[in-house]
């Protein structure tokens, strides 16, 4: 009967006489609204609604009935009925019934329809963004690999490995350089290939340092070719190391000071990595920094061979002199080609300059050469503010409390006193780097009980985690590797040659002490060394 009355009524009907062929109804074709009876021959109708909604969202439920109790009218829309017949009704109710329930269905699909295209054109639009924003993406990832490699950069030249050895600066360098690049070994060079240095992953992926004072294979002409300096590279890898050059990828670069070449930089990554060019920017800068720390130490070590202030002058002067007299000679070059006047005034600058730098130069070297086993008062607090004066902005920086515990008047009478100077700037820079962020350095200047003598001391508690890393497990590790370092050699015989010693201290928990002794008067009481020690 309903089915005619709703086939009259313009509708197309299908029916179920029972759940399980409602069931299998709603798994076909989609209905634009469903009229269900509570109770049907095998199950509540409300049991269908969920399912209904699971499958067909868009279908509108119209629950039929005979019990018209108000509990019953609703439990019926709390389960999602759009509407709610009581039997009996008529002909005109149902299809009103209908009509509102079919509708609402059309509501939803144009609803839902609306969802779809808004849904895919939000998706065109962010396709679209993303298209772009491409560029902007990638410029703001390349900006922050670029920061992120010049903060590795600074953290190489902010590592505290107190007096430099080349096994702290190749693995400092290697640990920094592996968080960027696939990098697999560094290797280092002199100029004329009797000296090589490489850091790389041994077999159990420990750093290990390698360093050869014999010339490499194909290393007897150091004017070749960038192609056989690549080869001669190769060779002395696979010679020297585990690793496999074929299957390493290297970027060479060759360093050089004042024009004059110095030494060879070599990077070997993985194959498959394909560097841009800020990356081989970031590796460039690196090879400087290795090189330059490189040469120093070299020159250290020249120094401390040739140490006294006269000759560490006349070495400092030739380098200077040599580039002096190249601008001069180009200047006069310049000044013949008929340049205009303002071009003449700023040369003549430059030329002034020069010859200013020329004529301190000379007197410096005078001065060095007449200083030279000169006996002189000294004024040691003097020395330590002057000091503290120039690294008076590092030690802003990192917060560093200066815990000073003397007063003025510390002065004595010594040999080359002048020279001390520079071996205290190099003492307090080193506690400077290599004291804790916001920590203390305590300088101490005493005479010592029962003598005639004076003692400088700087103590300060170090990062274990930065600088020397192995060497920190023990005091006589740390001892063994100073005793033969460049830079401590100097400082060592520069305050011998003042008539004092250099002491040091390092226990086990970090802190190191440096400590200075002097006599009051190194010509009338020489010092006696081994009583010091």
């Amino acid at each position: 009967m309903l089915q005619e009355m709703l086939l009259h009524g313009g509708f197309e009907v299908a029916t179920a006489s029972n759940c399980q062929e409602a069931r299998a109804a709603i798994g076909g074709a989609g209905f634009a609204c469903a009229l269900i009876d509570l109770g049907l021959p095998d199950g509540n109708g409300l049991d269908l609604l969920p399912e209904l909604r699971e499958r067909h969202p868009s279908t509108v439920p119209l629950i039929l009935t005979g019990d018209g109790r108000a509990e019953t009218i609703i439990d019926t829309m709390r389960h999602g009925a759009f509407d709610f017949l009581t039997k009996p009704f008529g002909a005109a109710v149902l299809n009103a019934a209908m009509r509102r329930a079919v509708d609402h269905h059309n509501v939803l699909r144009e609803r839902d329809t609306l969802i779809a295209l808004l849904s895919e054109e939000q998706e065109k639009l962010k396709a679209k963004v993303q298209e772009a924003t491409q560029d902007l993406r990638e410029y703001a990832k390349h900006c922050e690999t670029v920061s992120a490699r010049l903060r590795s950069l600074l953290r190489l030249t902010q590592i505290s490995t107190d007096f430099y050895t080349d096994d702290s600066l190749f693995r400092s360098l290697l640990e920094e350089l592996e968080m960027y690049v696939p990098v697999r070994c560094v290797v280092l060079c002199g100029a004329q290939r009797q000296e090589w240095l490489a850091g790389f992953r041994g077999m159990e992926r420990a750093i290990e340092v390698v360093a050869m004072t014999e010339a490499a294979p194909g290393g007897e002409n150091p004017q070749e070719t960038e192609e056989n300096l690549e080869e001669c590279f190769k060779d002395w890898l696979s010679q020297n190391t585990p690793l496999e050059p074929g299957r390493l990828k290297n970027y060479i670069y060759p360093q050089s000071f004042w024009g004059q070449p110095t030494c060879t930089v070599a990077f070997f990554l993985s194959l498959e990595f394909e560097p841009d060019e800020d990356c081989d920017d970031f590796l460039n800068m690196c090879a400087h920094f290795v090189a330059s720390e490189w040469h120093e130490a070299r020159f250290a070590l020249h120094a401390t061979q040739q140490a006294s202030l006269g000759n560490i002058a006349l070495e400092l002067s030739k380098s200077f002199i040599q580039a002096l007299t190249a601008i001069r000679t180009a200047s006069d070059v310049i000044r013949e080609m008929g340049i205009p006047k303002p071009c003449l005034e700023a040369l003549d600058i430059v030329v002034d300059n020069v010859e200013t730098l020329r004529r301190q130069i000379q007197e410096f070297r005078n001065l060095s050469a007449s200083r030279k086993d000169s006996v002189e008062t000294v004024q040691l607090d003097s020395y330590i503010d002057q000091a503290l004066a120039m690294l008076r902005p590092a030690i802003l920086s990192r917060g560093i409390k200066i815990d000073r515990k003397y007063g003025p008047g510390f002065q004595c009478v010594l040999i080359n006193g002048p020279a001390l100077a520079r071996t205290f700037l190099d003492l307090l820079t080193t506690a400077v780097r290599g004291v804790t962020q916001g920590g203390a350095i305590t300088l101490g200047l005493a005479q010592k009980e029962q003598s005639r003598h004076l003692e400088f001391s700087i103590g300060y508690p170090v990062d274990l985690d930065l600088g020397l890393g192995a060497l920190t497990e023990s005091g006589n590790a740390y001892s063994k590797e100073l005793e033969n370092h460049p830079r401590f050699l100097m400082a060592q015989r520069t305050i011998r040659s003042c008539g004092g010693r250099l002491l040091w201290d390092f226990d086990r928990a970090g802190h190191r002490t440096y400590r200075i002794v002097l006599p009051r008067n190194a010509v009338t009481e020489p010092v006696k060394l081994e009583a010091l020690h």
